[in-house]
């Protein structure tokens, strides 16, 4: 019989394609990974892995295996669930979500976790990532994933971006006249690290929008009204990034984190951002394979 602690290590593995990542996902030791992956290639009777200096990838019957695996732990998920339905009530999970920061990854996430935990509701809100960040420490939202500019700031960054100056690709700056810009309404981290720059570059400027939404916002940028402050993998078709010089100062990075109260988490909410985390290493792989 094979164990479900090691496949559900096989799986981590797998996705990843890197001991060292399925180590950090599944909270052990890349030894402790490695020997579980030992454990169950005993169990299976064949290896699930070619190993070289350099990649990992699986065998055919790793592939075979793999499939199996993924069928074996949601059934058990599911067993689990539908034995304790009756007797357990339903449970909200109060998601934040910032303005932008939502994605098919992240989609696909809560889907997944859906599937495998029926009995918990999630509720998704969209709002500014500081809004959304004062509700989870006043207890009126769960947790929730952002782009915040805070380096100091409380949580578990999923990754880094730079920040850009973003304006229309086909449209040109008149250097006479003062720059304009659009930004979200407040508390707005981008607007707040934007404005505390230009501030401190003491250039001529003007804000000409402030919207509530990060559509409208984007929309004034690509018609050429305004330059609006943005992230590379955000940057929609249309806009171009400035770089930072005489005009324009430098901004500081991006950090795209999760934000809970460790003390408060649960363990169907600890399930939920362990598949956003894997979800988001999946998709920043892909996205860096291309």
């Amino acid at each position: 019989m094979l164990d479900s602690i090691l496949l559900r290590t096989f799986v981590a593995v797998a996705d990843h394609g890197s001991v060292t990542r399925a180590s950090e996902v599944r909270h052990l030791t890349q030894s402790a990974v490695s020997a579980q992956i030992k454990r169950l290639e005993e169990q299976a009777g064949c290896r699930v892995f070619e190993r070289t200096t350099r990649s990992l990838a699986l065998t055919r019957k790793g592939g075979i295996l793999l499939s199996y695996a993924r069928s074996i732990l949601q059934l058990q998920e599911q067993a689990v669930l539908k034995m304790g339905a009756s007797r357990k009530p339903a449970t909200t999970i109060r998601l934040g979500c910032s303005e932008g920061f939502a994605g098919g990854w992240l989609y696909a996430a809560l889907a997944e976790f859906r599937q495998a935990r029926p009995d918990i509701h999630v509720e998704v809100t969209g709002d500014i990532s500081t809004t959304l960040a004062r509700q989870v420490e006043l207890g009126s939202l769960d947790l929730v994933v952002g782009a915040f500019c805070d380096a100091q700031m409380q949580g578990e960054t999923l990754w880094i971006e730079p920040m850009v100056w973003a304006y229309a690709a086909k449209s040109l700056l008149d250097p006479d006249l003062p720059l304009p810009f659009a930004f979200l309404s407040e508390p707005c981290p981008y607007r707040e690290a934007a404005l505390a720059s230009l501030q401190r570059h003491g250039s001529n400027w003007q804000i000409v929008l402030t919207a509530h939404s990060a559509r409208a916002v984007t929309e004034a940028a690509c018609a050429g009204l305004a330059i609006t402050v943005l992230t590379p993998s955000n940057m929609p078709l249309g806009l171009r990034p400035i770089p930072a010089g005489s005009l324009l100062p430098e901004l500081p990075p991006a950090h795209f984190a999760i934000r809970f109260i460790e003390s408060k988490a649960t363990e169907p909410l600890r399930e939920l951002i362990q598949l956003i985390r894997e979800a988001c290493f999946r998709w920043r792989g892909a996205a860096a394979a291309r």
